[in-house]
Formats: structure tokens, C-alpha cells, sequence
């Protein structure tokens, strides 16, 4: 079974010009979700993902898929099997699951997430 991209985080070094942009050209509509600088433009009722909107830690703009998997210790124990790193180890996101960042064996930054209500 394919594992999709679920989710989509956009890591801006200007939030604030991003998410107005966003809301200009596309009509998009974020809102606070994890955090005041945690910014989530939800896809609504048509086609599409949810998408965040973030600083970007290291001041570089990029865009990161997310893809939910089932069982995230197993998916990683798949992902080392076949040449990929965890670039960030795994987290707890409450009342959503578990996250963690990996690149894969060319260098491609992947989000993956493991949906839990009870994290």
C-alpha cells in the first residue's frame, strides 16, 4: 500500500511576508496551530492537503512533504534499511501522533508522521 503525502509544511525565513502572500494570491486562510509561529492553512472542503506555514529554523526557505505512515519505528527501521538518515529524531506532537525528519539516500528532506490522538 502507497504511504501519501498527508501534509505539507512551507518553512519561510519571512512568515509573516509568506503567509501574507499566501493569503493574497491564493486566498489561503492560516491560523495559529502548535504555536503562535506554527501556522496551519487548512485545505477545506475541495482537493488537496493541509498545509503549514513556519519560520524556518535555518533562515533557508524550502518546502517539506509529510507522509503519514502506520507504525513510525518500523518505517524508520525501513528508511536506515535502504540508505536514508533521521536528520530529526522523533517527536511527540500532542494529540496528534509522532513526527520526525529524514533525508533520503540523495540528500531529499521528508517529513513523516504517525497519526496518535492519545500522544
Amino acid at each position: 500500500m502507497t504511504q501519501p503525502v498527508t501534509y505539507v509544511e512551507i518553512n519561510s525565513p519571512d512568515l509573516a511576508a509568506t503567509n501574507a502572500f499566501m493569503a493574497a494570491a491564493f486566498g489561503w486562510h492560516a491560523q495559529p496551530f502548535a504555536a503562535a509561529d506554527y501556522l496551519v492553512a487548512p485545505h477545506g472542503d475541495g482537493a488537496g492537503v493541509d498545509t503549514g506555514l513556519l519560520a524556518s529554523r535555518d533562515g533557508q526557505p524550502r518546502t517539506v512533504p509529510v507522509i503519514r505512515v502506520d507504525d513510525l519505528p518500523k518505517t524508520l527501521e525501513v528508511v536506515r534499511a535502504h540508505g536514508g538518515t533521521v536528520v530529526v529524531e522523533p517527536f511527540t506532537l500532542p494529540g496528534l501522533g509522532h513526527g520526525c525528519y529524514i533525508t533520503d539516500p540523495a540528500g531529499v528532506l521528508l517529513g513523516l508522521h504517525a497519526y496518535d490522538a492519545g500522544a
